[in-house]
């Protein structure tokens, strides 16, 4: 073989075995939000739509079980058989306040060759009370968790 073909050959082979060695890839799912970034939310004060225009669309919305308020109500009911009565009460409860909880979901994978999957985690929710006014917010856990 010619010299100086080895010496075109030769680095680019090893350029070649580098890049599939050290190969990365890396994958991003939702938006990140960052604490300087909700530094303008205010508890009682803040709408769901000045944060929907501001961060976009969470990822999900569910009812917030924890936050519901009941109304109970009773009815007593006496029943009578033959020379015997029975009283019976039945109480029901119904939901006043239904709030909403919001999560936004950030999530980064990177894999790289011999070295597994690096996967960040990033967690943002928010409280909705029933007129979409922020009651509560917060990062889940920390802000950002690394999974290997």
């Amino acid at each position: 073989m010619n010299y100086s073909v080895r010496l075109v050959i030769v680095p680019v082979a090893l350029f070649i075995l580098s890049s599939m060695l050290s190969g990365c890839a890396t994958a991003e799912h939702g938006r990140r939000i960052t604490p300087d970034q909700i530094t303008w939310i205010q508890k009682g004060i803040t709408t769901r739509a000045e944060i929907l225009q501001k961060l976009g669309g969470p990822m999900s919305e569910v009812p917030d079980w924890g936050g519901i308020t009941y109304q109970s109500t009773s009815v007593t009911t006496t029943i009578k058989e033959g020379d015997t009565q029975k009283t019976v009460t039945t109480t029901t409860a119904q939901p006043t306040k239904q709030r909403t909880k919001a999560l936004y979901l950030y999530t980064r994978a990177e894999a790289a060759a011999f070295a597994g999957v690096k996967t960040t985690q990033e967690k943002f929710w928010v409280i909705y009370d029933e007129h979409g006014v922020v009651q509560d917010f917060s990062f889940e856990g920390a802000p950002s968790m690394t999974v290997r």
